[in-house]
């Protein structure tokens, strides 16, 4: 009766360590499966939460650009844009800026079709001569005039508001969010690492 009993508890004890592993382990796969962003701003903000390595400032919270950005035609596959704007005119800070972002674009390598430039110079001081040459020295330039009170409006009261005094450059999903900004303080190559691992992590569609 003894040796009966304590078989029964051994073999409990066992069915308990059986089914304690098994919701182990199906609670980490639900739990992993709840957690998987569904977009690229729930992985941003996700990402955010934990802490990054990423070098721009996040652009907290996310500014939809679409007003803006949607008349850019666009191929079957939607791209990430860096978006540069702001300046008094393209002097030679925005000049600087753009050559940057060409050279950050090529060093992609084969992800660089999956991104493209633009900047989106204030249509109000946008000379026709300066526009020309500016196309003429970025042919790969996407080059989009609009209001620039337009686009401080919709930064307003996020963490990328500023004055528009300078240029900067900002990080914008497929969906056109502006997620990331980059001052011209800010290193090159900081963009280019935060790039790859946007790119890397993102979905290609």
């Amino acid at each position: 009766m003894t040796e009966t009993t304590e078989i029964t508890a051994k073999q409990r004890s066992f069915q308990y360590q059986i089914w304690l592993m098994l919701i182990i382990v199906f609670g980490v796969i639900l739990a992993g499966f709840l957690m998987v962003p569904k977009t690229e701003e729930q992985r941003l903000a996700m990402m955010e939460r934990l802490g990054t390595t990423n070098q721009g400032d996040i652009v907290s919270p996310t500014v939809d650009l679409s007003s803006l950005l949607d008349s850019i035609p666009q191929d079957e596959a939607a791209k990430w844009k860096v978006v540069v704007a702001g300046g008094e005119g393209c002097d030679q800070g925005c000049q600087d800026v753009l050559v940057n972002s060409r050279q950050i674009h090529m060093l992609l390598g084969k992800s660089s079709l999956r991104l493209e430039r633009v900047y989106l110079p204030d249509s109000t001081n946008l000379e026709l001569l300066e526009l020309e040459e500016l196309q003429a020295a970025h042919p790969y330039l996407i080059i989009n005039p609009v209001d620039s009170a337009d686009l401080s409006a919709l930064l307003q009261g996020s963490s990328a508001e500023w004055d528009m005094a300078d240029t900067r450059y900002f990080v914008v999903t497929p969906d056109y969010q502006a997620v990331l900004y980059y001052t011209q303080q800010h290193d090159g190559a900081g963009l280019l690492d935060d790039l790859k691992h946007l790119l890397k992590y993102s979905p290609n569609r």
